[in-house]
């Protein structure tokens, strides 16, 4: 070859350089009469407009969103790039009518599921209302005691009536059926572990009459109080009269006379004192108990 006929270096550079412009539109085109054949296929499969085809026409709308993703994109791009995106007119009352099909079936579907979920909420709805007046059931497990049976487990209670409170026995603690003085000035549940303080006394930092071990320091301190009663000297000022052969052991009688012993006469009225306010409470504990209350 002469010098005058070979090729020149810029000549050789532009022939193995392809433009990336024609060579991004050869490939949309060759992805395009794939995407498009593949929607004309599934076009000319579609399924007859009956009600028990269903679930096959759910199908084919799931098959005809992926062949119309792959192709719509490539449309939108065309003017761009400037390539032919048309379909063989032959082919074009099929993608029309399968369309058409798809827009018609999607909205039967929308539909339906709202309706469905209309009747899922009116049934839930209805349920709800049937059991606002019923008892919530739990299952516990009870234990049983000599004056009242409790629930071991926490429950809440749901009266019928609205406005009653709800009461709540926390795990390991009972019912008390007498609640203790402190819970029933504060119109409370009297709640707590069995033989201890109370959970409202506890929370209140106080001592409960629920507790067996104030329960023995009481009895010990009422014992020690008797014993000092025996120890002092009946005098002329103070008369006590028991009658044993009566049914009513617990009344006692007090009689006092006016005494201006020095010493004496202070220790003599407070045991007065004592008296008489034992009699009441005694009094009151039996009228407690005619009504049904420990």
């Amino acid at each position: 070859m002469s010098a005058n006929h070979a090729p020149h270096l810029s000549q050789l550079i532009c022939a193995a350089t392809p433009d990336p412009i024609e060579a991004e539109k050869t490939a949309l085109k060759a992805r395009f009469i794939v995407a498009s054949a593949a929607l004309v296929a599934e076009a000319r499969c579609l399924p007859d407009d009956k009600e028990e085809l269903w679930e096959e026409k759910v199908t084919w709308m799931h098959r005809w969103e992926e062949r119309t993703g792959e192709v719509y994109p490539i449309v939108e791009h065309r003017q761009e790039l400037g390539i032919d995106t048309k379909i063989d007119a032959a082919d074009g009352p099929a993608i029309a009518e399968a369309d058409e099909a798809y827009e018609r079936w999607v909205a039967k579907e929308i539909a339906c599921r709202k309706a469905d979920k209309d009747v899922w909420m009116g049934e839930e709805t209805a349920q709800a209302v049937s059991e606002q007046d019923a008892s919530v059931t739990v299952l516990v497990v009870t234990e049983k005691m000599s004056h009242v049976e409790v629930q071991s487990q926490q429950t809440v209670a749901e009266s019928k009536v609205e406005d009653e409170p709800k009461i709540i026995v926390p795990p390991g603690s009972i019912l008390h059926k007498v609640p203790c003085t402190c819970c029933l000035v504060r119109n409370a549940a009297c709640t707590g572990p069995v033989g201890r303080t109370c959970n409202g006394c506890v929370w209140m930092k106080q001592r409960c009459e629920k507790s067996t071990k104030a329960t023995g320091k009481r009895a010990q301190a009422s014992a020690s109080v008797a014993q000092a009663s025996r120890t002092v000297k009946a005098g002329p000022s103070k008369r006590a009269i028991d009658d044993y052969d009566n049914d009513d052991n617990d009344k006692v009688e007090v009689v006092e006379s006016h005494t201006r012993m020095k010493g004496k006469a202070p220790a003599a009225e407070s045991q007065a004192a004592y008296l008489r306010l034992q009699v009441h409470v005694n009094q009151l504990a039996e009228a407690l108990e005619k009504i049904g209350v420990e």
